[in-house]
């Protein structure tokens, strides 16, 4: 009796349940293959020091990213930890090591290739910010 009368809720209940499913499978899937991906780009030297860094003189972060994969990186994110004298995390912040929309180098990343990077931080830093940093990619977006 209640399945003939609750026909059509009944059946759009068990739909919403089966697409909330394949959409976690699916975004499970995507996850992992993020994971793999950035298991073949490698960020080396990742330092603090004071140079000249995209026309700016001051504090930078500097490093190169090497592309070990076998597609092309457009956009490449990369999240820097700062952490404060007691060794505190203090901000986190995001930088674009290969990024297709900026001014001053939109290169794509191409297999088998590295690039040198550099970001100046003066006006980012926090105040109680001890000189320590952690840095890892996060995000890979390709041509």
């Amino acid at each position: 009796m209640f399945f003939k009368r609750h026909k059509t809720l009944a059946v759009l209940g068990v739909v919403i349940i089966f697409l909330l499913i394949f959409t976690l499978y699916f975004q499970q899937k995507k996850l992992e293959e993020l994971q793999n991906e950035l298991s073949k780009v490698e960020l080396q030297d990742v330092r603090i020091g004071a140079g000249t860094s995209k026309g700016k003189l001051g504090t930078a972060i500097f490093g190169v990213i090497i592309n070990k994969g076998e597609q092309t990186i457009k956009i490449a994110t990369m999240s820097v930890e700062f952490f404060d004298e007691a060794g505190e995390l203090s901000t986190v912040h995001k930088f674009f090591p290969v990024n297709n929309y900026s001014f001053s180098d939109s290169a794509a990343l191409e297999p088998a290739q590295s690039k040198e990077f550099g970001f100046p931080i003066d006006e980012i830093v926090p105040e109680n910010w001890g000189g320590t940093i952690t840095s890892k990619l996060i995000d890979l977006k390709f041509k």
